[in-house]
């Protein structure tokens, strides 16, 4: 009933928009990364949140199909390893209804514009919207509604016309009562916290920002299932 509600209302909104093939349009983004065997790369961490203390941080990242992650850093040791490898076929590979909203211009860029409404009502992801380029097959925009956590939104950049999809930025954006930051993220809490819990008592909203960009890109290197077991 949920997602036959969901789906009612996004269709109601665009009767007139021109009728794209939604999975055709998602297929080709997971063939395009799907091309990706692995890959390592560098990426500097910025976390902007008022109340955190968190100095900019180096980190490498390594990955391999289909989910292997492998992350070594200095001064983020703890950092979540999902938060810095965003993957699109983490979020299209689970069983989903997919509506093609409107074609329309984002960032200078022509995109589709595609709702994805997962099936199974244990996920907690309510609704996500993908913003995908149609000439290179890669998403530049998300925006999330989850259940418990808001809404997040995911900016991607890309430098000139990469072949493999992968950006060069990636930017976070949340609002800052609705998720709950784990500890190994939160750094060190500033005296700022004191007025953050005064603005939640409020009903004030505070936002909060994670961009993390990435360099020297190395893919296809045959790196072995055996690499990510090694510790660090």
């Amino acid at each position: 009933m949920k997602i036959l509600s969901i789906i009612l209302f996004v269709l109601v909104g665009f009767t007139n928009a021109q009728v794209k093939d939604a999975e055709q349009i998602l297929n080709e983004v997971k063939d395009k990364f799907n091309k990706i065997k692995d890959y390592e790369v560098d990426v500097s961490i910025f976390v902007d949140v008022d109340f955190l203390k968190v100095p900019e941080s180096n980190a490498k990242i390594y990955f391999k199909q289909p989910d292997l992650v492998k992350l070594d850093s200095e001064g983020f040791a703890l950092l979540p390893k999902e938060g810095v490898n965003f993957s699109p076929i983490k979020l299209l590979n689970q069983d989903y209804t997919a509506i093609f909203v409107k074609e329309d211009i984002y960032d200078d860029h022509k995109v589709d514009v595609v709702k994805v409404i997962p099936n199974n009502d244990s996920s907690g992801v309510v609704l996500s919207t993908l913003w995908i380029d149609i000439e290179g097959h890669y998403i530049r925009k998300v925006e999330t509604t989850t259940k418990s956590s808001g809404t997040l939104k995911v900016e991607l950049s890309y430098k000139n016309k990469d072949k493999w999809g992968l950006p060069s930025s990636v930017v976070f954006s949340f609002n800052v009562s609705d998720v709950q930051l784990p500890a190994s993220f939160s750094g060190e809490i500033g005296g700022d916290q004191k007025e953050e819990t005064k603005k939640k008592k409020r009903g004030e909203s505070m936002s909060g920002k994670v961009t993390l960009t990435y360099s020297n890109y190395k893919v296809n290197q045959g790196l072995s299932a055996e690499f990510f077991e090694e510790s660090k």
